[in-house]
């Protein structure tokens, strides 16, 4: 592989925006590389081929988007398609954006994990090696995607 083909290097093409509800991309995937925005995030960007032949770029700085693409893990090679399937107004005139992430690999779909055994309710605090405790009324998947200083705010939220 050459210096420019290297997926840090490349160009993806045109960034994908999901701004209306049922906004689709569809494609092989090509790269998968991490972005680090000014304020020192991280997220998953994908670069992938569509299915019309057009270089495309996904940036998964929402925070349904991440955890959805990090829940099914698409690698270079498979066919990934990501729908904006609900924008949910939240307080303070925010909104949180929700997708369908479906992934397949060789053909094959991926499945969904299998579900959890349902652990024993978690208080909200720190734990005995000093970690962040998720309050049990918090989604899982929304708080594996926020950083420290987030899960301390929720914690400390759920607690007063």
């Amino acid at each position: 592989m050459s210096v420019w083909d290297d997926p840090e290097i490349r160009e993806g093409g045109a960034f994908v925006k999901f701004e209306n509800v049922g906004d689709t991309v569809s494609g092989t995937v090509t790269a998968v590389r991490s972005h680090r925005f000014d304020d020192g995030k991280v997220a998953p960007q994908i670069l992938l081929t569509t299915d019309d032949g057009e270089e495309r770029t996904v940036t998964a700085g929402q925070v349904r988007l991440k955890a959805a693409l990090a829940e099914k893990r698409p690698e270079a090679g498979d066919h990934l398609t990501v729908t904006f399937t609900q924008n949910e107004k939240r307080a303070g005139g925010k909104t949180l954006k929700h997708f369908e992430v479906t992934v397949r690999r060789n053909g094959t779909a991926v499945a969904a994990p299998a579900p959890a055994v349902e652990p024993a309710p978690i208080t909200a605090g720190p734990s005995a090696v000093g970690e962040l405790v998720k309050p049990a009324a918090v989604d899982q998947a929304l708080w594996d995607v926020l950083g420290p200083e987030q899960k301390a705010k929720v914690v400390a939220a759920a607690a007063a």
